[in-house]
C-alpha cells in the first residue's frame, strides 16, 4: 500500500514538474498567438538559444550571464517580428506563408547551432546534493522546483497584463478582431513588438531551465515547442486553459508511462490529442455556450357566444 502511495505520489510530482515545462511555452505560445495568429516555429529555437546562451556565456560570466542570456533570446525574437514577419504581413503573406518562414528561420538556427556547439548532448552543470529538497517521497532538485515556480509566476503575470494593464486590453482587442483594433487607434505592430519581448523573455528563462535539468541539444526546441502547443490547443484560447491542458496532458502522459514504457510517451501524447479533440474541439477547457430552444406557445381560448 506505501508503496502505491509512493508511485502514485511520484506520478503526481513528475507531472507537475513536466507540465510546468509544457505550460510555459503553450501560454508563451497562446500569447504570441493572440497578436500573430499563425504557429510560429521559431518559438522553439528560443527555447533552445537561451540553453546554449548558458552553455556559451555561464562559464565566462557565472551569475552575471543571465541578463545577457534573457537579453539574447529577447534580441532574437524581437529581430524576427521586426524584420521577417512584420514586413510579410505587410505584404500581404498569409499564416501557412508565416508558418513556413518560421520554420525556415528555425531550421537554419538548428542548423548554425549544430556547427557551432556540434551534435552531441551538452549540459549546463550537475545539480549538486545541496540543491534539492527532500520531500519524503522523491529528492527535487531546485532547478525543477524553479520551473514549477516560473510556470506559476508566468501564469499570473500573463494574468495580470492581460487583465489589469492597457496593454492587455489591447493585446484581447487584436485578438478578438485585430481590424477593429486598427480602426479604434491601436498600434498592432507595437504590441506585437512587446508581446513578441515578453515571450523572449519567459522562454529564455526557461531554455536555461531546461539546460541545467536535462541538458540540450540542436534538435530540443521542435519538441519542446511542440509539446507546448499540444497542450496550448487542447486546453483552450485562453493563458489559463493553455496552463490547465499542459497538466492535463503530463498527467496522461506520466500514467501512461507508469502502466507501458518511457518510450510510448509520444504515443501517449498524439493519442490524448486527437481523442479530446475529437470530444472538444475548441478545447476541454473552453464553456460551450447552451442551446436554448424557444418555443412560441399560444394559448388558443375558445370563448362561447351568449
Amino acid at each position: 500500500m506505501l508503496t502505491d502511495i509512493g508511485i502514485l505520489s511520484s506520478v503526481l510530482l513528475n507531472s507537475l514538474i513536466i507540465g510546468s515545462g509544457y505550460a510555459i511555452v503553450a501560454m508563451a505560445f497562446r500569447l504570441m498567438f493572440s497578436v500573430s495568429p499563425f504557429f510560429n516555429m521559431a518559438l522553439g529555437a528560443s527555447v533552445a538559444l537561451g540553453a546554449y546562451l548558458g552553455y556559451a556565456l555561464l562559464p565566462m560570466f557565472g551569475i552575471y550571464a543571465y541578463p545577457l542570456i534573457l537579453a539574447g533570446v529577447i534580441l532574437f525574437t524581437w529581430t524576427q517580428e521586426a524584420f521577417i514577419y512584420r514586413p510579410m504581413r505587410q505584404f500581404g503573406a498569409s499564416p501557412m506563408v508565416l508558418l513556413v518562414v518560421s520554420l525556415g528561420v528555425y531550421t537554419i538556427f538548428e542548423s548554425v547551432i549544430h556547427l557551432i556547439f556540434g551534435p552531441q548532448y551538452q549540459t549546463l552543470g550537475t545539480v549538486a546534493e545541496l540543491s534539492q529538497i527532500n520531500l519524503g517521497f522523491a529528492h527535487l532538485p531546485l532547478v525543477q522546483l524553479i520551473i514549477i515556480v516560473l510556470g506559476l509566476v508566468s501564469l499570473i503575470g500573463i494574468y495580470i497584463l492581460l487583465q489589469r494593464t492597457f496593454l492587455g486590453k489591447e493585446i484581447r482587442a487584436i485578438a478578438q478582431n485585430p481590424d477593429l483594433a486598427f480602426i479604434t487607434g491601436i498600434n498592432i505592430n507595437r504590441v506585437i513588438i512587446i508581446v513578441s519581448i515578453v515571450v523572449g523573455a519567459i522562454l529564455g528563462a526557461y531554455g536555461v531551465c531546461v539546460g541545467y535539468d536535462t541538458g540540450m541539444e540542436p534538435t530540443m526546441g521542435f519538441n519542446i515547442l511542440f509539446k507546448g502547443m499540444i497542450a496550448a490547443i487542447i486546453g483552450g484560447p485562453t493563458v489559463l486553459a493553455a496552463y490547465l491542458g499542459a497538466m492535463v496532458l503530463a498527467l496522461a502522459e506520466n500514467i501512461g508511462v507508469w502502466f507501458f514504457a518511457s518510450q510510448w510517451r509520444d504515443l501517449i501524447a498524439f493519442v490524448i490529442f486527437i481523442l479530446l479533440l475529437w470530444w472538444q474541439p475548441n478545447g476541454i477547457f473552453v464553456r460551450t455556450p447552451k442551446k436554448v430552444s424557444c418555443e412560441i406557445k399560444t394559448n388558443k381560448t375558445k370563448g362561447k357566444r351568449k
